[in-house]
């Protein structure tokens, strides 16, 4: 184009002179021993041009042939470019709608810049993994990995051990990854789960610490993951007092009295004799939240002022005059200070409520105390069809 308005220009300007030489035509005299040539000066300029304008020509034809291969690769690299193109969006649709087979076929064969070669082989080992062609898998992840898409690899090929149940496999991806970006939020999320298969509780607290930070976590999530938590590293601290304690007090305060927590740290206590702490515990939750296995629990607790812990449940009595449990709890700890009067009672108005198996069974108890093994052996009969009627549900 550059070259065309060349030529325009100098054409306008020979026109221009053209035109000027009407009025003074001259002429221009060429010698060239023994020639000697004479032309109006008009035919002069119209000579030059034209040689001029010529040369040009000659000179843009003659590169224009000497760049035409060139021209030709370029626009079949663009073809080529294009099908490419193509091909890469036709692998992603068909992985998109779900045509697992021709998507890893597509990607897990096509080649292009490094950045998109290596997309491509993660998306062939997804679709492979979705057909369960491990080795199809295995291989194209090696691909992408080679291609620039490590950590990407990683992450999936732990993804998928974590979802064949495969925690130590899906470890050994992770830490893999944790080498090129250790605070991944995905990544921290596929530890958290393969520390919760492997039963690494305190791996578990430190990470659930680490997403609760970055805000990666569902409430709802976070709260039940720390719950379970908790409620594991508790019950694996039983071997341990001092151990046990320190843990308990680290828990935050509302995590304390969530009931399940709260009662797998009354189950450790009492389980290495600290009755009176499990009580604490017990009272603690129970003031804020009503829960049904925590009150069967503080029946079962045997702390040092036995007499405290039935008024206490009595007072609950006052709030709660139908809960069964409780009944059934007070008729326990009035058995335990022979009070079998006030237990027998109590268990009465339990089984009158929600009749129970373990109601049955220690009212069976109260009668064979009292002398009355006939009435025992009702009992008894009465606990074993309930336990039958429920197996049958």
């Amino acid at each position: 184009m550059r070259w065309l308005i060349s030529v325009l220009i100098i054409a306008v300007l020979a026109v221009a002179l053209a035109m000027a030489g009407r009025y003074d035509p001259g002429y221009v005299v060429l010698v060239y021993p023994p020639w000697r040539m004479e032309i109006s000066f008009i035919s002069f300029v119209l000579i030059v041009v034209g040689l001029v304008v010529g040369g040009i020509v000659l000179m843009r034809l003659a590169a224009l042939t000497l760049s035409l291969p060139s021209i030709v690769r370029e626009q079949r690299e663009r073809r080529a470019a294009k099908k490419r193109d193509e091909n890469f969006v036709g692998g992603l649709k068909a992985y998109a709608e779900y045509r697992y087979q021709d998507a890893e076929q597509s990607l897990g064969q096509w080649q292009g810049d490094e950045t998109r070669t290596g997309l491509a082989r993660l998306l062939a080992a997804r679709a492979a993994q979705e057909m369960r062609a491990v080795a199809l898998r295995e291989r194209h992840l090696q691909e992408a990995m080679d291609h620039g898409a490590e950590l990407a690899a990683q992450l999936f090929e732990a993804e998928a051990h974590l979802e064949a149940k495969d925690a130590a496999a899906a470890l050994a991806a992770i830490q893999r990854a944790k080498g090129i970006a250790p605070q991944h939020t995905a990544l921290l999320r596929f530890e958290l789960k393969a520390r919760q298969m492997t039963g690494q509780w305190d791996e578990v607290d430190r990470l659930l610490d680490a997403l609760m930070r970055g805000n990666a976590l569902e409430p709802g999530v976070a709260t039940q993951s720390r719950r379970i938590a908790y409620t594991e590293n508790l019950r694996r601290r039983t071997e341990d007092d001092r151990g046990l304690l320190e843990y308990w007090k680290k828990i935050p305060a509302e995590f304390r009295l969530d009931p399940w927590v709260a009662r797998a740290a009354a189950r450790a206590f009492m389980q290495r004799g600290g009755h009176d702490t499990a009580l604490d515990v017990l009272e603690a939750a129970l003031n804020r939240d009503w829960h049904e296995d925590l009150v069967a629990l503080y029946g079962e607790a045997r702390g040092s002022n036995p007499a405290r812990q039935i008024e206490q449940a009595e007072k609950w009595l006052h709030v709660h005059p139908r809960d069964a449990q409780l009944l059934l709890a007070l008729a326990q700890l009035c058995s335990v200070q022979q009070l079998w009067g006030k237990a027998q009672s109590y268990l009465e108005a339990s089984l009158a409520i929600a009749p129970s198996a373990e109601g049955h069974i220690r009212m069976a108890e109260l009668k064979t105390q009292s002398g009355q093994p006939g009435e025992a052996c009702k009992q008894y009969q009465k606990a074993l069809a309930l336990c039958r009627a429920q197996e049958a549900v």
